[in-house]
């Protein structure tokens, strides 16, 4: 199935490839575009704290790079897993969380939830303007999205990795006026960056 899958889509199929090598070559970097792992080694500093949805190998590269980064994961053996790898390599300066879903992993997300998942809900305690970076990675995108945007800082990142999972760019609820600072693909899917301005914005509810 999956030989007739790329067969039929030889771009993709030559795309697949070319990131698969890349992968092999940076075996510790994150699952994200090779360019958006860059944007993040040029803009990433140790004085930062992080917020990550969805873990993985990027736990540990994101936490290498920054001061202090929490991280939600919702996979219990996957949790496990990633756990033993922080402890094994020793790092100590992420707050790794096992938040579970509220409703079937293979449900469709709802345009709006209440009460909030415990998930997207784990954010809430932070308080407002206190992250550098937030990274959507994980489930409930569009809402933790929407949740995340009050926490970043003037000046803060919001990274979201699998645009190609909003079909309109208008359903992501990033304000009009936060600047896409980045957007790249490795011809399979899509990561963009967003840049929290300076100036006062109506965070939460204004959609793009």
């Amino acid at each position: 199935m999956k030989f007739w899958y790329w067969l039929r889509r030889p771009r993709m199929a030559i795309s697949r490839l070319k990131y698969w090598l890349w992968e092999k070559r940076n075996p510790e970097a994150p699952w994200l575009t090779p360019e958006a792992v860059q944007f993040c080694s040029s803009h990433l500093s140790p004085g930062m704290r992080a917020w990550e949805f969805g873990s993985g190998r990027s736990t540990s590269w994101f936490a290498a790079r920054v001061g202090h980064l929490v991280s939600v994961e919702h996979d219990p053996t996957w949790h496990a897993m990633i756990r033993g790898r922080l402890t094994a390599a020793g790092v100590a300066n992420v707050d790794y969380r096992l938040v579970p879903l509220d409703h079937p992993i293979d449900e469709p997300e709802r345009p709006c939830y209440d009460p909030l998942p415990r998930y997207v809900e784990a954010i809430s305690a932070e308080p407002d303007g206190s992250l550098d970076l937030v990274i959507i990675d994980g489930h409930y995108r569009t809402t933790c999205l929407r949740e995340s945007l009050p926490k970043l800082r003037p000046g803060g990142y919001v990274l979201i990795d699998d645009l190609n999972l909003w079909p309109r760019r208008e359903d992501l609820p990033v304000p009009p006026d936060w600047p896409q600072v980045h957007e790249s693909t490795n011809g399979v899917k899509r990561t963009g960056v967003w840049c929290k301005p300076h100036a006062p914005s109506a965070d939460v509810h204004v959609s793009r």
